[in-house]
């Protein structure tokens, strides 16, 4: 998922991404994923000179389009919390974001991964 973070949003979406590793709600984060089905997680931003940028948010999933149907349609405390907040901090709402495992899948590389999509091969 990507999506445009404005000079004015990115430092409090860094202080929300902060708080998710803060122990108040670091178990809450970690059972959320674990209920979606979510394997790994990573988020980066990629900087505009003028401030702000592009978030970047990797989710690894065994079946993606329904970790993010079960986030959209989560009714638990926590889930309900976080798609609040981006959606106070960014003006969408994560049920936007539903079809975003079924974008188009264009590249991959890992070394030593059997089986891989679109693996560069050494010559």
């Amino acid at each position: 998922m990507a999506w445009e973070v404005s000079a004015a949003q990115e430092e409090p979406w860094r202080r929300l991404l902060q708080e998710l590793s803060d122990a108040s709600r670091k178990k809450e984060y970690l059972r959320s994923r674990r209920r979606l089905g979510i394997s790994a997680e990573s988020v980066w931003l990629v900087p505009r000179m003028s401030g702000g940028g592009v978030a970047v948010v990797y989710l690894e999933a065994s079946d993606s389009e329904a970790t993010l149907r079960g986030l959209v349609g989560s009714d638990a405390p926590f889930d309900s919390w976080y798609s609040g907040r981006m959606r106070k901090l960014f003006g969408f709402d994560l049920a936007r974001l539903a079809g975003a495992g079924s974008g188009e899948f264009l590249f991959a590389w890992r070394d030593g991964v059997q089986g891989e999509r679109a693996t560069l091969k050494d010559s």
